[in-house]
């Protein structure tokens, strides 16, 4: 079969790319909550938890750090102060200094994700950092390693709430919140198993995020479950982009950003990066295929095993940065625009399958902003046998998105398509939907790509 495969088209991306996490633009949702925080923080009269004690000696203990984190404020207060500023309908939350950014971390430890006005605000470290990130000082400052190991402290305490029954207070009242009407419909409310069965359904907001199906077989059956011809998706969610003859080193330009294996398949951890080289991971998969999804907050957020065959080693959680984007400004406070970027700098997860008849494959979960908690299911353990639909592992209120790398074989070709024969757009439009569904659905399990002979 011929290459159907043209020279990939350049085209301007958003910078702000809407997956239904944070309030549409000009919401006065938005508004709510910046007020909601400023005046919790104003009343708020408790020790700060550790973790944002650390956070915050840190931001104010080193010369370089305190001198981005101060200039970072002067230029939030010069962008609140600037007539005209077009900021996407979002505004600009005051952050005044590392004092204040301290106080709303430890206030956020215990905020579940709210409805405002029927507006999600699932991101709401993000909906807040939004005041710094867009700055040159901010970027910087969230750029830095020793800020992200910081703020991962901060941040799993957050999610370490999220798996308490303090957390699911959304799930309190027939009629409100998660259980709206609206809320319920974006989720699909009768398609899942609940921890009971009234109120509040689930035992906590993790247990809700990680729900099982009530029949997986009905809901998500697996396509050519025997055959490795057929190209399963690993996860729910929908299509960002796809490349091919993905190149082992290559540059970022800001209108069409490259994959770059060997900045993907890396880590600032000697051990794992030790790993990654023992099996040449980069070289394996030169030449390859890219297949990325993004999720919004009501996929289903665990994946499954989307090949036949063997765990190449054991899997791998790389730390990464949270807050990190390329494409700025982006006042929205969403980070999907940065995608191939993000694939390279934020925490994710690292498994590869090797299959008896159609090469390796690589799945990447991979974390964005606070959504950023990667667990890997037990038996994915070196030279474990696998199946197709098998669960592979869950994001613990973490992951945004699903980069899927695989092996260029040299007599055959893989042709993104779904089951109708459908072939997918190597850059589709972005998403426009209140939920953050875009128009090219990945369901779990389903026909993404068919492998033919040249």
């Amino acid at each position: 079969m011929q290459n159907i495969y043209g020279q990939s088209s350049h085209r301007p991306y958003p910078s702000s790319y809407r997956t239904g996490w944070l309030p549409e633009p000009g919401s006065e949702s938005w508004a709510q909550f910046h007020d909601e925080v400023a005046q919790a923080v104003a009343e708020l009269d408790v020790a700060l938890d550790p973790t944002v004690q650390d956070l915050l000696d840190f931001l104010t203990g080193d010369p370089i750090v305190a001198y981005l984190m101060a200039s970072a404020c002067r230029q939030n207060t010069t962008m609140r102060n600037t007539p005209d500023l077009d900021t996407d309908g979002v505004p600009i939350p005051a952050i005044p200094d590392a004092q204040y950014f301290a106080y709303v971390c430890n206030f956020l430890l215990t905020w579940w994700p709210h409805y405002i006005n029927d507006d999600l605000v699932g991101l709401p470290f993000s909906g807040f950092t939004v005041g710094i990130d867009p700055t040159l000082s901010g970027s910087q400052l969230l750029g830095l390693p020793q800020f992200n190991e910081k703020m991962a402290a901060v941040l799993n305490k957050w999610h370490q709430f999220l798996g308490t029954a303090a957390s699911a207070q959304g799930f309190a009242v027939e009629g409100e919140q998660w259980l709206s009407p609206k809320a319920k419909a974006s989720y699909q409310f009768d398609l899942w198993q609940k921890d009971s069965p009234t109120l509040p359904y689930w035992s906590s907001w993790n247990s809700f995020f990680t729900r099982q199906f009530k029949d997986p077989a009905v809901s998500r059956p697996i396509a050519g479950k025997a055959s490795n011809q057929i190209v399963n998706c690993p996860n729910d969610g929908s299509l960002f982009r796809w490349d091919w003859n993905v190149a082992a080193d290559n540059t970022f330009w800001f209108k069409d950003m490259n994959y770059s294996l060997r900045d993907i398949l890396s880590s600032t951890d000697p051990a794992q990066q030790a790993v990654i080289d023992q099996h040449n991971l980069v070289d394996m998969f030169d030449g390859g295929y890219v297949f990325q999804t993004y999720l919004n907050p009501y996929n289903f957020h665990r994946w499954w095993v989307p090949v036949n065959g063997t765990v190449l080693f054991d899997p791998l959680c790389i730390p990464g940065a949270y807050f990190n984007k390329l494409v700025l400004p982006d006042f929205g406070g969403a980070t999907t625009a940065s995608l191939p970027y993000l694939t390279e700098v934020n925490a994710r997860g690292l498994i590869v399958f090797e299959t008896p008849d159609y090469g390796r494959v690589c799945c990447i979960p991979l974390g964005m902003s606070e959504v950023s908690t990667i667990t890997f299911n037990s038996q994915m353990t070196a030279g474990a046998t696998v199946n197709k639909g098998q669960e592979m592992g869950m994001f613990n209120y973490g992951g945004s998105s699903f980069v899927i790398i695989y092996e260029n074989l040299p007599d055959r070709q893989l042709v993104f398509m779904n089951a109708d024969g459908m072939h997918y757009p190597q850059r589709p439009d972005t998403a426009t939907s209140s939920a953050g569904a875009g128009g090219y659905v990945t369901n779990i399990g389903s026909q993404i790509g068919v492998w033919y002979s040249r």
